[in-house]
């Protein structure tokens, strides 16, 4: 296919044929193909708690008529568990405040009896292309980011990501089993909607 000539009419804009024609090859490249697009919201937490059983809770908008496709988590400092088995740091997903419709509490730090440490600046994604995770996904040793947790139980999607209307996520990290040794520290989401 030829380029489009696009001419300046000398008053620096565009002739309004040679749009025309660009508009009219564009439309009838491929009819059928449909235009998305993808929208992405930050946010960040509060100081992480260390305390045993205390939540720490962020709220991701998502747009009406999408799916999330990817969550992305990251640390601005390490984070570290306590060291005895059962002293993990939960990740869950909701649709209510602390709530677990998307994903149920899981351990994205599973301490099975030796600290597991989360290094600062290490994005871990936590749904990927709506998909979750198999256990020990983030280690360094496997397919993981360098940084990434050594142990972590299995990120299984629990409910619906996609949305006809807009509603609100809740993404709640909770130390369970003892104080964590290491966590003065914020996490940052990524939360990626792809439009349908």
């Amino acid at each position: 296919m030829a380029a489009v000539n696009i001419r300046d009419t000398g008053r620096n804009s565009s002739k309004t044929g040679d749009v025309r024609d660009l508009a009219d090859r564009v439309e009838t490249t491929n009819p059928d193909q449909e235009v998305t697009t993808t929208n992405e919201v930050k946010v960040t937490t509060g100081t992480i708690a260390v305390t045993d059983d205390t939540n720490t809770i962020v709220t991701i908008a998502q747009p009406a008529g999408t799916v999330l496709m990817n969550l992305i988590a990251y640390p601005q400092g390490n984070l570290v568990t306590a060291g005895s088995s059962g002293n993990d740091l939960d990740i869950s997903i909701g649709t209510a405040s602390a709530g677990a419709q998307l994903l149920a509490a899981t351990a994205i730090l599973d301490d099975g009896g030796a600290a597991v440490t989360w290094t600062a600046n290490v994005p871990l994604y936590v749904i990927e292309n709506a998909h979750g995770k198999a256990a020990n996904q983030f280690a360094t040793t496997g397919v993981g980011p360098k940084g990434g947790p050594a142990t972590s139980e299995a990120v299984v999607i629990a409910g619906a990501l996609y949305s006809a209307g807009a509603r609100n996520i809740f993404v709640t990290l909770r130390p369970i089993g003892a104080d964590l040794a290491t966590a003065a520290t914020t996490v940052t989401f990524i939360a990626q909607f792809q439009e349908l």
